[in-house]
């Protein structure tokens, strides 16, 4: 294995890291949504402490649940990206992305017309079949 040159592969570690920590964040809030109920006990008794200052969260063991679990996430996503196999993968993808000849503008303008003329064709093509079998069969049965 190669050794990789400072900076090689930031982007799209950047990326990878963000995208995998929100899809933990937004997991753990539904789950906390999912598990929340009208009538929480809150873990720590009289009213001093019920609710997180300045978040309004109900300090439950529900929440704390969620809060391990997401931590447990972040350090997944941590050792995950910081195995040699996954370094390696990311940067390769990132110099195989930057050696493609990505299509202008106009080149995608036009493509996605073809696209279009040929999903209205194909549209009309399969309603006309569709309607010819309809009274065929309705002239058979």
């Amino acid at each position: 294995m190669e050794p990789q040159k400072a900076g090689q592969g930031s982007l799209t570690r950047l990326i990878t890291w963000t995208v995998l920590i929100l899809a933990a964040a937004l997991g753990c809030v539904e789950l906390y949504a999912w598990i929340q109920s009208t009538h929480d006990q809150p873990l720590v008794p009289g009213e001093w402490f019920q609710h997180l200052p300045f978040v309004g969260v109900p300090f439950s063991w529900k929440f704390l649940l969620c809060l391990v679990i997401f931590v447990g996430l972040v350090a997944f996503v941590r050792w995950i990206m910081a195995r040699p196999s996954m370094s390696t993968t990311l940067v390769e993808t990132e110099l195989e992305m930057k050696k493609i000849s990505w299509p202008t503008k106009q080149e995608s303008f036009n493509a996605m017309w073809v696209v279009v003329f040929v999903t209205v064709v194909l549209t009309g093509t399969l309603a006309a079949f569709d309607g010819a079998l309809h009274l065929l069969l309705r002239f058979i049965f």
